[in-house]
């Protein structure tokens, strides 16, 4: 073998070139041809074996009617192309799969009916493992297969590849748990045969050297590779997984033969490495694979008898992308025009055919001895036996469905915050309040109810209701809180009051796991009693005595308003959370692009155990209208600290302090508050999201000592 050519081309193993029988041509002389042959007989070009270089047959167009070539007499439909399989429940499909099964495994040639509407099923569920095991577990009753039955294309293009690529989507997979492949190796992959054609005008001596290659976790497994020259008797290597290259040379006569590569008992997921080398110089490997081409005047068209599960591979810029198609029931014209509008594409397309007889799966099975555990060296106590026990209930039955009672204290002292004038009353009382919370969970309402009695330093006591909800059903995009309050006061001789209804509706969108943007939209209505009252103006005294939230100048000027906000809010760690917020407020004709204020606030909290930091800042900017002849700014720094404890029998003790400070008037504010939660075994249930911070910390810390036991009394 001393001269060979730098090309040659085998229409005979393009599998599927058209619908005609094209004549078989032999190897040219002084030529080495190699053929991947698998069981069921299909053989493809996969290399050119040459000392020289091979040239790469890119671009060679085969026009199939320049060939001769005698008529098909198969039978051929032209239908249009198959519409989408109908959508299917999940349970159903993994009912279906299973009957499937169970059919074709107790009469196999059912597979030919049921494999191309499994593999529907196994494709509409690609992530439901139990449909997949399934499908993995029928698919072994068939196999890839190319179409045979063109109608017309626009030739054939010979695309050169490099090394190891297999054409299989799972074989893809797998190669990349295998060690790395060489350009001028050649592969033997489960119960592939390699076929290498030669045409010797002289006799040769080849050399081959044989290699094993597995996965690095699977148990090791000896194999045989079997070669054969001709029809003489095989002869066989052994090779061992982790050895070196192991070389035998082979004595080709003159004249054309066949030499044969095989692996004896293939298992899963390991293959055999080949390279040639003849009289000392290393063959050099050219593979070309050929596509169908396709373009606008000339797609590619071919027959396909269903029902059946096509296989589209598309070589695009030396990338290789698949898509599957189904063919519904008789014989069907397919059609490939070029993809996202280009003017040309490149085909491959295999068809799923039945086997009827599939050989079992050879896999190795891991045998994993387990470690025994020892004896558990507790004690369990012996049941209670006894007819008579006594039921101690530290959480009384019924109870756990009541609500949430609250009882508190407050010393406050403070100017109102709303005001925008030079100078502000201060106020200071004691108020004694008790609330009471529930949720109700089938309509995912939080209630909160509140009743208080202050007893101020000026002017007489003063007391009130709230009633607040929080709603954030599934069905709803947004939240919504709302709260209704009345409150009430005798400053000299005659009652007063204020009435207010505020609501609220804002979104949360998570712009990182870690950050989130709170967009927010709050409306208030108020009436009081006092808004035209002359005994305002007639008592200079006057504004000491009244609640402020019975009357402040500012309520009275604003009987209602719209409050537009955007929350940034950003938790770096569990126990961290840094907020700001932008908000403006209109005036009573609810006029956004004039605005009565501009307000902002930051936030940083912090959890230190079960006491909670809060160091805030507070600005607002009010502007000139008909109520104001000059702006003015409030501004507050501020710091809060919260601490709780939860009791064995879970309920939870509160102490709050609220510092602040009024930057412009220098004056120094606070609230100390405690509170006592009774919480019957409910925790945190009736508390609205918004009421408690770090809740799911603070859910951890709540004490579990105390239960419902049963005991015996004998």
């Amino acid at each position: 073998m001393t001269k060979y050519p730098q090309a040659a081309l085998l229409l005979t193993l393009l599998s599927g070139c058209s619908i005609y029988d094209i004549k078989q041509l032999v190897a040219l002389p002084d030529t080495a041809l190699l053929i991947r042959q698998h069981d069921d007989g299909h053989n493809t070009l996969d290399a050119v074996v040459a000392r020289d270089t091979a040239t790469h047959l890119n671009g060679v167009r085969v026009n199939p009617e320049q060939v001769p070539v005698t008529d098909s007499h198969s039978l051929a439909i032209k239908k249009n192309a198959p519409p989408i399989s109908p959508i299917v429940t999940l349970e159903q499909a993994q009912k279906t799969l299973i009957q499937y099964v169970a059919d074709v495994e107790e009469q196999p040639d059912r597979i030919e009916k049921l494999s191309a509407a499994a593999e529907r099923l196994a494709q509409q569920y690609p992530d439901d493992a139990l449909l997949q095991s399934l499908w993995q577990r029928l698919s072994r009753y068939s196999g890839w297969q190319p179409v045979n039955s063109i109608i017309n294309s626009a030739g054939i293009d010979f695309v050169s590849i490099k090394g190891w690529q297999p054409e299989s989507p799972f074989i893809r997979i797998r190669r990349a748990l295998l060690p790395p492949v060489a350009e001028t190796e050649q592969i033997i992959f489960a119960d592939q045969r390699l076929v290498l054609f030669m045409n010797n005008l002289s006799a040769v001596t080849l050399q081959i050297d044989a290699r094993l290659d597995d996965v690095p976790f699977l148990p090791e497994s000896p194999t045989q590779l079997i070669y054969q020259i001709d029809e003489n008797p095989t002869q066989s290597l052994s090779l061992v997984d982790k050895a070196d290259w192991r070389r035998f040379t082979l004595a080709i006569p003159t004249g054309e033969h066949i030499v044969r590569f095989y692996q004896q008992q293939p298992v899963g997921n390991q293959y055999i490495k080949l390279r040639f080398d003849e009289a000392g110089v290393a063959l050099s490997v050219a593979q070309e694979r050929p596509y169908f081409v396709s373009t606008t005047d000339a797609p590619f068209e071919f027959y396909s008898q269903g029902p059946a599960v096509l296989r589209i591979d598309e070589l695009t810029n030396g990338n290789v992308s698949y898509r599957y198609q189904n063919v519904t029931d008789g014989w069907q014209t397919i059609r490939l025009p070029p993809t996202d509008g280009k003017p040309r594409s490149l085909f491959r397309v295999s068809q799923r055919v039945v086997n009827l007889k599939p050989e079992a799966p050879r896999n190795r099975v891991v045998q994993r001895e387990l470690i025994p555990v020892p004896a558990p060296t507790m004690l369990l106590k012996d049941p209670v036996m006894s007819k008579k026990v006594a039921l101690i209930d530290t959480f009384k039955l019924g109870e756990q469905e009541d609500g949430t009672l609250s009882a508190g204290l407050d010393v406050v002292r403070r100017n109102n915050q709303q005001e925008s004038g030079a100078t502000l009353p201060l106020e200071q009382f004691i108020q004694h309040r008790v609330n009471y919370r529930y949720f109700d969970e089938p309509n995912d309402v939080y209630w909160n109810t509140l009743g208080f009695f202050r007893v101020r330093e000026h002017g007489n006591p003063s007391f009130g209701m709230d009633e607040a909800a929080y709603y954030n059903p599934d069905w709803l995009p947004f939240t919504v809180r709302s709260n209704a309050k009345v409150i009430a006061q005798v400053p000299d001789k005659q009652l007063e009051w204020l009435a207010q209804w505020n609501i609220s509706i804002a979104q949360a969108y998570n712009l990182h796991p870690k950050t989130r943007l709170i967009p927010s939209l709050s409306y208030f209505a108020r009436a009081m009693s006092l808004r035209n009252s002359l005994r305002v103006r007639a008592d200079p005294n006057f504004k000491l005595k009244v609640d402020q939230d019975v009357f402040t100048p500012y309520k009275a000027d604003h009987t209602q308003g719209l409050t537009p906000a955007l929350t940034l809010e950003h938790k770096p760690w569990l126990d961290t959370v840094w907020s700001t917020k932008v908000s403006v407020g209109s005036n009573e004709n609810l006029a956004i692009t004039r605005p009565d204020h501009f307000a902002t606030e930051t936030h940083w909290q912090q959890l230190l155990g079960s006491v909670e930091l809060d160091a805030s800042y507070r600005m607002t900017f009010y502007q000139v209208d008909a109520d104001r002849t000059t702006s003015s700014k409030r501004s507050y720094a501020g710091l809060g600290l919260n601490w709780q404890h939860w009791t064995s029998y879970q309920d939870r003790l509160e102490a709050n302090l609220q510092y602040s400070y009024d930057l412009e008037r220098r004056v120094n504010l606070g609230t100390l508050s405690f509170t006592y939660h009774f919480g019957e075994g409910r925790g945190l249930r009736d508390f609205a999201p918004n009421e408690i911070d770090f809740r799911d910390i603070r859910v951890r810390q709540i004490e579990n000592e105390q239960n419902n036991v049963m005991r015996d009394i004998n």
